[in-house]
C-alpha cells in the first residue's frame, strides 16, 4: 500500500512540474530571441544629434519603425538597418515591426558624450601629455585602440598618454554610467 502512495504522489509530482513547464514557455516574451526578427543590438546609446545604426535579420520587408518617444529619439528603416537619432537627452524605445508582424525592441539612451579639456593631444614618441575628463562619473577607463602607438592610464578624472612611436590613434574614456567620449592623439 505504502509504495501505490509514494508511486501517485511521485506521478502527481511529475504531471505539475512538467505542467508549469508548458505553462511557463507559453508565453515567453524574450523580447528580440522570442520571433524569427532579431536585432544587432537590445539597447543603444546615442548622444543628441548624432546617429546609431541597428541590424535587423530575419525580416519580412518591407520594416515599420515607431519610437516611444519622438521628442527624445527618432527612427528610421532602410532594409535591414534601423537608423536612430539622438534628439535630446532621455530614454525611448524604438519598435522594429516586420510584414509579418514579428517584433523586436531596442532600448535607446540618449546622453551627452564625455567633455574634455582637450579634443586633440600631439605627444612625442617617449613623452607623456595629460588631457582631463570634464563630465561624466568616476570611475573612468581608458582604451587605446593602436597600442602600438599609445598607451594611457586614468587616475580620478586626469588621463596619461604616453607616446610609444610616431602615428595617430585615439583614446577612449568610459565613465561609470558607460557614457564615453574620444580624444584624438597624435605621436611624433
Amino acid at each position: 500500500m505504502e509504495k501505490k502512495t509514494i508511486f501517485k504522489t511521485m506521478t502527481v509530482a511529475a504531471c505539475c512540474l512538467g505542467a508549469a513547464v508548458f505553462a511557463s514557455c507559453d508565453k515567453d516574451n524574450d523580447n528580440n530571441r522570442s520571433n524569427g526578427l532579431r536585432l544587432s543590438a537590445d539597447r543603444i546609446m546615442v548622444a543628441p544629434g548624432a546617429t546609431a545604426s541597428v541590424a535587423v535579420a530575419n525580416a519580412a520587408q518591407p520594416l515599420t519603425v515607431k519610437s516611444t518617444d519622438e521628442k527624445t529619439a527618432t527612427a528610421k528603416a532602410d532594409k535591414n538597418t534601423v537608423t536612430v537619432t539622438g534628439v535630446k537627452e532621455g530614454k525611448a524605445s524604438v519598435i522594429v515591426t516586420d510584414k509579418n508582424r514579428q517584433t523586436a525592441t531596442v532600448a535607446v539612451t540618449v546622453a551627452k558624450p564625455l567633455a574634455f579639456d582637450k579634443t586633440e593631444l600631439k605627444i612625442d614618441a617617449g613623452k607623456e601629455g595629460m588631457f582631463t575628463v570634464k563630465s561624466g562619473k568616476a570611475p573612468y577607463t581608458v582604451t587605446v585602440r593602436d597600442k602600438r602607438i599609445a598607451t594611457a592610464t586614468v587616475k580620478d578624472a586626469a588621463v596619461t598618454v604616453k607616446g610609444v612611436k610616431k602615428g595617430t590613434t585615439t583614446v577612449s574614456v568610459l565613465d561609470k554610467d558607460k557614457l564615453a567620449g574620444t580624444v584624438t592623439v597624435t605621436v611624433n
